[in-house]
């Protein structure tokens, strides 16, 4: 029996997309401000630093979703048959931008590093990797392969897009799809 997936109006399904990524952004930086709040409160002064090891890559986080949201905003705008980006234009800028958060993801890694070897807050440590690892999720589901979550009757399937990363049996993103166009010219 082939699974049914839940599907939305385009127009919808868009502008639910453009509006949750930005939520998302601020949904995790509220999240890690409250965490890092709460902890100095409960264990005493610096429990929980706030310092580049765990900020930058809550930074890269929210640059890629933010881009995703303008992406998803843009498709919208297209919808609705207002003023938009074509898809050969939304190829040309996100081309470079894929570019620049790859760079921006590896200048991660020497600071992880540094921060291991100077034996730095492990708390810090374990939140930078962890919204990190997050970072480079995005980054793949936007510029590589759809890796959002798909419902089923009301159920999230989550273990199905990882299976599909992995297996190399994934469909490209619609962002790879326009940035494609792009460079086929």
């Amino acid at each position: 029996m082939e699974k049914q997936l839940k599907k939305r109006p385009i127009e919808k399904e868009l502008k639910f997309l453009a509006d949750f990524e930005l939520y998302g952004v601020l949904m995790f930086a509220g999240i890690y401000f409250a965490t890092k709040f709460i902890l100095d409160m409960d264990f005493g002064k610096n429990t929980f630093k706030l310092n580049w090891t765990s900020f930058y890559p809550l930074l890269i986080f929210s640059v890629i979703v933010i881009e995703g949201s303008f992406y998803w905003r843009n498709k919208l705008r297209m919808v609705r048959r207002k003023t938009a980006l074509s898809n050969f234009e939304i190829g040309r800028i996100y081309s470079k931008l894929r570019w620049i958060n790859v760079i921006l993801l590896a200048a991660y890694l020497p600071i992880i590093l540094i921060a291991i070897l100077e034996k730095e807050d492990l708390s810090g440590i374990i939140v930078g990797i962890l919204l990190y690892f997050m970072a480079i999720i995005e980054q793949i589901n936007y510029f590589h392969i759809r890796l959002s979550y798909e419902t089923v009757n009301g159920s999230i399937l989550v273990i199905e897009p990882l299976k599909k990363l992995f297996t190399g049996t994934g469909k490209r993103s619609q962002l790879r799809k326009d940035i494609d166009t792009y460079l086929k010219g």
